[in-house]
């Protein structure tokens, strides 16, 4: 008798909930798209194609929808990070779409590979804007985004920015920057490198930078470049010397080096014919 009980109450109650899901006050109305921070316009994605990609799903009772599929389809769109779904009663569907943000193109053996998010993602999408280009292993593009975070803040003050970031897979890191230089900084000290680059660049570089191919940090104190072919011969009272095809200065510490910090010639002789040690 109980069991019979049991059984009639089972059978109001799913008989009920049907009734229920199928009432006009129960059927889905809105959709809304919006982003994590509320705002409904996406700054990538397209909207439309996200609603029309979700709605065979959202379609119907509010207590039916799938929420699992919606969310699974609207994953696979381009520029779509992450979709969190959420039902709000009686009858309306909120989608929050978390967008990648573009930081810069992935490049792999000379060829773009995808897009770098600021959270250093690599993922697949259609970017017609200029960005630079970080060539490194797939594992290390959060590493990357960083250290092109800290070196571009270094070259501010010279007004200028990386366009190209080299991340070698022995640890070694080299640029390409705006004006045309390569800066190869190596393994080790790469902000301090950096910083004498930075300190160096105006009294000893910029009067001929469209003329330097690179310059290499990797000298202890003391850097080297090699000159384009291309270059005019220095003037006779330029202030820094040139060795065969290498330009060694040896910039001090202080933001205005002293007559003495400047290099002897037999001492950047000796540089010159010396490589950096690999780092």
């Amino acid at each position: 008798m109980r069991f019979l009980l049991y059984l009639t109450l089972l059978f109001l109650l799913m008989t009920g909930g049907i009734w229920l899901s199928r009432q006009p006050y129960f059927q889905i109305a809105e959709i809304t798209i919006v982003t994590p921070d509320g705002s409904e316009k996406l700054h990538h994605a397209d909207k439309k194609r996200l609603f029309e990609t979700m709605r065979p799903y959202l379609t119907g009772s509010f207590f039916n929808v799938n929420l699992h599929e919606a969310q699974r389809a609207a994953s696979k769109l381009d520029w779509v990070r992450s979709v969190k779904i959420d039902r709000i009663p009686p009858a309306q569907i909120k989608v929050t779409i978390d967008e990648y943000e573009p930081a810069a193109r992935w490049i792999r053996n000379g060829e773009q590979a995808g897009l770098v998010s600021t959270k250093g993602e690599v993922f697949q999408a259609a970017y017609a804007e200029e960005l630079p280009e970080f060539d490194g292993d797939v594992n290390e593009q959060k590493v990357m985004f960083e250290q092109y975070e800290n070196f571009n803040n270094q070259l501010k003050p010279l007004r200028l920015r990386i366009i190209r970031l080299q991340y070698s897979p022995r640890g070694a890191w080299s640029m390409m920057l705006n004006n045309g230089i390569e800066v190869r900084l190596g393994k080790d000290e790469t902000s301090t490198r950096m910083a004498r680059f930075v300190q160096s660049f105006p009294r000893y570089l910029q009067a001929r930078a469209q003329y330097i191919d690179y310059v290499d940090m990797r000298y202890q104190d003391a850097f080297a470049t090699r000159l384009r072919s291309d270059a005019p011969p220095p003037e006779p009272n330029i202030e820094d010397m040139m060795l065969d095809d290498e330009l060694i200065t040896a910039p001090s510490n202080q933001s205005s080096p002293k007559q003495s910090d400047k290099p002897k010639k037999n001492i950047a002789k000796i540089q010159a014919k010396t490589k950096p040690k690999k780092q």
